[in-house]
């Protein structure tokens, strides 16, 4: 089940996060990677650390430990501490789980890092209301939302303005995923700056994108370098993205082309204890760039249940920002694929079979149809092994 780290930096702030734990198995967090959060891990330093509390003796040690085992950290103490200790973790905005600070009187909850597409605004919500606090959130789409107490004071105007879309929280509430993360920021100041969003999504699969912040068009223009300058927006003008959305297929990279991919593929990954988790992701990343998938076209990482503390696996999910999902080893084993393993039949005590292609094929299956097996199982520096599914029929590109 996911989990929630809570820091506590200081001896006052003990209390807060014993209140927070206890709040939130009554009112978990829906996280939107890894589903209903209620369990709160509370890691204090060990002079002062309590039996329920996981010790620690340096904070950024521990945190490089623990990094991407928790679905969110909320750090009881100061912005400054929790900006310097995390700086050294960052990877993108799409792989980096949420961090929210809390002041240890509870009066405000802050959304730190991974506002939106890590649900970071949402649990910054979600925690000042068990705990009665403020919630501060600084993301330009979501002022409307938190007006400050100054505004929610004044007198309601007759024509509510509407509240600014946030792109990535569309696209990431669609099941969709972003592909040209580099250009995000231009499309969301298109929406910022009040300028419609040229949309061609023909499969519709961005139903919440809607006028007069988009504008669908029924194909693409052609996007080359300086076109949309001279003939759209004048010389000095701002550039104007179109976002082109599809289903199991990338069209081809343009300038200021924002691709947003429905992803229909599962990893399946095993490995031996204790692989190196960078060596395991850069290894996966010479898989997928191997045989041509695209990491936007993956939608989770599957494994054998038994391995889903595996730091390479774990790490893996998280980089490619997406859920883990893991079956027991004893229903892997049920399933007939290509390439059995013997090593496997010993370690688990079941028949022989393979971690990888079973768990890709149950992971793409996802609860109902039947999945194809479109990358067989792939050793890579004789410790771990992946395997690629396709989703059923239904997820495929048929434009």
């Amino acid at each position: 089940m996911p989990r929630l780290a809570c820091w506590v930096l200081s001896r006052k702030g003990l209390g807060l996060a014993r209140r927070l734990a206890t709040l939130l198995k009554n009112a978990p967090w829906q996280s939107p990677a890894a589903g209903p959060t209620a369990d709160c891990d509370i890691c204090a330093p060990t002079r002062f650390a309590g039996k329920d509390c996981l010790a620690f003796d340096s904070l950024p040690a521990f945190l490089a430990d623990h990094w991407t085992r928790y679905a969110a950290h909320v750090c009881i103490g100061a912005c400054g501490i929790a900006v310097r200790v995390i700086a050294p973790l960052l990877i993108h905005k799409n792989a980096d789980p949420p961090v929210i600070v809390i002041d240890p009187a509870g009066r405000h909850v802050i959304s730190l890092l991974s506002g939106h597409w890590g649900g970071g605004n949402a649990l910054t919500r979600h925690l000042a209301g068990i705990l009665s606090a403020h919630p501060v959130i600084t993301t330009a789409s979501d002022q409307k939302l938190d007006p400050s107490p100054a505004e929610a004071g004044r007198r309601t105007p007759k024509k509510k303005p509407q509240a600014i879309p946030s792109l990535d929280l569309i696209v990431r509430d669609a099941g969709l995923r972003i592909a040209d993360w580099e250009i995000l920021p231009k499309a969301q100041a298109c929406l910022l700056e009040g300028r419609p969003l040229r949309l061609h999504d023909p499969k519709g699969l961005l139903p919440a994108a809607h006028s007069p912040f988009f504008k669908r068009i029924a194909s693409l223009p052609p996007l080359k370098a300086g076109a949309h300058a001279g003939r759209e927006c004048g010389k000095h003008s701002p550039i104007n993205p179109v976002v082109s959305v599809s289903r199991g297929t990338i069209p081809p990279k343009e300038l200021d082309l924002l691709r947003v991919v429905l992803p229909t593929y599962c990893l399946g990954m095993g490995c031996r204890r204790g692989v190196d988790a960078q060596e395991a992701f850069t290894a996966l990343r010479a898989f997928l760039k191997t045989n041509g998938i695209d990491e936007a076209l993956i939608a989770s990482v599957s494994t054998a249940e038994e391995k889903g503390d595996e730091a390479a696996i774990v790490t893996a999910a998280q980089r490619l920002g997406v859920r883990l999902r893991l079956f027991p080893a004893a229903l892997l084993a049920s399933r007939q694929t290509p390439n059995q393993s013997e090593a496997c039949a010993r370690r688990f005590g079941t028949r022989p079979f393979s971690v990888s292609e079973a768990a890709a094929l149950f992971g793409a299956e996802n609860g109902g149809g039947q999945a194809e097996l479109v990358v067989p199982k792939t050793a890579a520096c004789g410790t771990m092994t992946f395997a690629v599914a396709k989703a059923p029929a239904g997820g495929e590109d048929d434009s």
